[in-house]
């Protein structure tokens, strides 16, 4: 069983890897084809910001293809440590506490090339830290899915910047859900 749970583990860590690389490749391809659509129109028009939108629709499609596999693989971890659902002594914490975490969270987030129209984005992020202070399987609820799958984007992009603290029980640690609001402030 053990031999099993360090398998699932090493190779979680693996593909979720092989999908941070996966949006930074979505990332260079919107910027490249973005890049060779400017210079084709370098004065803004209709099919212009027509281009531009598929162009982003492509990206967002990438972003959201990443998710689902990484969530495929995740489930299988999951199934070997899921979040307990008895009383927990000590809530999972990060290393540099919660604050910080969402701070780096927010800083990961860019929707500058959506022109999202709000200032801030309300959320809730719902993750799971195992028994060994992995986070995984993160869910945001927001009003618009697509600003949704980019902060999961960005918690996968920044979830190996700093270790968290799994949640007790009794002085044993466990897995347990970790539930997060979010405020994003977003510059224009």
């Amino acid at each position: 069983m053990k031999k099993l749970l360090a398998l699932a583990f090493i190779s979680t860590f693996a593909f979720a890897g092989a999908q941070v690389s996966a949006f930074q490749k979505a990332d260079s391809k919107y910027e490249r084809k973005k890049t060779a659509l400017y210079n084709k129109y370098p004065k803004p028009n209709d099919l212009r910001t027509k281009l531009e939108w598929l162009l982003t629709e492509d990206k967002i499609t990438s972003y959201k293809n990443a998710l689902d596999k990484i969530a495929e693989d995740e489930k299988k971890v999951l199934n070997n440590d899921p979040p307990v659902k008895t009383k927990v002594t000590k809530e999972a914490d990060y290393e540099t506490g919660k604050a910080a975490f969402q701070k780096s969270l927010s800083q990961a987030v860019d929707l500058a090339f959506l022109n999202y129209s709000s200032d801030s984005y309300k959320a809730t992020l719902t993750f799971v830290v195992d028994s060994k202070g992995n986070a995984l399987d993160a869910h945001v609820k927001g009003n618009n899915e697509d600003v949704n799958a980019f902060i999961e984007a960005a918690f996968y992009r920044i979830k190996e910047n700093g270790k968290w603290k799994p949640a007790e029980s009794n002085g044993k640690p466990i897995s347990s859900t970790v539930i997060m609001p979010l405020v994003l402030t977003f510059k224009k």
